[in-house]
C-alpha cells in the first residue's frame, strides 16, 4: 500500500511540474507575440497580394516620378474590390517607408504625391493621419535601420500641417503614443508644432 501512495504522489508531482511548464511556455510564447510588430488595420484589410500591390505602384512611381500614373493605379485597386481608405492609408505608411529606405529626394517625391492625392481629393486628411500613424507606431524599429528616419518624417510632417494635408486629432494620438512607447525615438519630434 505504501508503494501505491509513493506512486501516486510521484504522478501528482509530475501533472503539477507540466502545468507549471505548459503556463510558463504559455507565458512566454505571450511576451514573444507583444515583442512582434502588428499588422496595421490596412494591412490585415489588403492582405498579401493588396500590400504587394501598393509595393509596386510606389516603386514604379519612385522610378518615373508619375503623379498621374499612380493616381489611376490607386483607383484601380479601389475599383477591383480593395477598400479605398485601407489603399490610402497603406500609400502612404509604405510610401514613407520606401522614402526612408531611399534617400531624401524619394521622401521628397512621396511628399509631392502625397500633397498631390489630398489636393485632388484621392485621399482624405485621414487616410494621410492614419498611414502617418502607422509610421509612428513602427518608428523605434525603423529607425534601427534607417537612423534618420525620425527626423525626415518630421519634416514631412511640419510640410503637411502647415498645408492642412493630414488629421491633426489622429496625428496628435500617434505623437502621444510614440512618446509614451520610446521617448528616445519621440526627441526627433521635440521642436515639432504644438497639435
Amino acid at each position: 500500500e505504501d508503494e501505491d501512495e509513493d506512486e501516486d504522489e510521484d504522478e501528482d508531482e509530475d501533472e503539477e511540474e507540466e502545468e507549471e511548464t505548459s503556463q510558463s511556455e504559455e507565458s512566454e510564447e505571450s511576451d514573444v507575440e507583444d515583442r512582434i510588430p502588428r499588422k496595421s488595420l490596412a494591412e490585415e484589410e489588403l492582405g498579401e497580394e493588396g500590400e504587394g500591390k501598393v509595393g509596386s505602384i510606389l516603386e514604379e512611381y519612385l522610378c518615373i516620378h508619375d503623379i498621374n500614373e499612380a493616381k489611376e493605379c490607386i483607383e484601380e485597386l479601389w475599383s477591383i474590390g480593395y477598400k479605398r481608405s485601407a489603399v490610402n492609408e497603406e500609400v502612404v505608411r509604405r510610401g514613407l517607408l520606401l522614402a526612408f529606405d531611399a534617400g531624401d529626394q524619394e521622401s521628397e517625391l512621396m511628399g509631392k504625391l502625397f500633397a498631390n492625392m489630398v489636393e485632388q481629393g484621392v485621399f482624405s486628411k485621414d487616410d494621410v493621419a492614419r498611414g502617418i500613424c502607422g509610421v509612428l507606431e513602427e518608428l523605434p524599429d525603423t529607425a534601427i535601420d534607417f537612423p534618420k528616419a525620425p527626423q525626415l518624417l518630421s519634416q514631412l510632417m511640419k510640410g503637411y500641417l502647415e498645408r492642412e494635408l493630414m488629421n491633426r486629432d489622429l496625428v496628435r494620438d500617434g505623437l502621444n503614443a510614440l512618446r509614451q512607447a520610446s521617448p528616445a525615438t519621440a526627441k526627433a519630434f521635440d521642436d515639432f508644432p504644438s497639435l
